[in-house]
């Protein structure tokens, strides 16, 4: 009874934190970061933004580095997170699966910092201007 409570009660955390954030978000922090890049994409012709030739450039850069970084986390972090929804699901006992969710936040706190730096980044290529429009969309 126990085990089962724990398993349904780990998956309900599992599928709380994914529903939150946007699907299989791979963050530490979920709703406060701003994902200026996915912002930006959607407004790159915003003429409120109006960002220059050398703008596009850099932000591409830091879109395409932030990404690679994210989505190489996230693949590993579904397989990791699928594992320990089997083993709980097979009677695993939890200190059996400590490490394995230590793998997990290890790789959650890489994708974090990978957002982290790509804010910062996105922040220094963008005028106040720029900046106080982005916020606002």
């Amino acid at each position: 009874m126990l085990k089962k409570y724990f398993a349904l009660m780990v998956v309900s955390l599992l599928t709380i934190t994914t529903l939150h954030a946007a699907p299989g978000a791979p963050f530490l922090i979920l709703g406060k970061i701003p994902h200026y890049t996915g912002t930006i994409k959607a407004n790159w012709d915003n003429k409120e933004l109006n960002f220059t030739q050398q703008q596009r450039e850099k932000l591409l850069k830091v879109r395409k580095d932030t990404l690679r970084i994210v989505m190489g986390l996230k693949k590993k972090l579904a397989l990791l997170e699928k594992e320990v929804a089997e083993k709980i699901m097979s009677g695993s006992k939890p200190k059996e699966l400590f490490d394995i969710v230590n793998k997990i936040a290890k790789y959650k706190i890489k994708a974090t910092k990978a957002h982290l730096k790509c804010v910062y980044r996105t922040k220094k290529i963008l005028t106040k201007e720029q900046l106080e429009v982005l916020d606002e969309l």
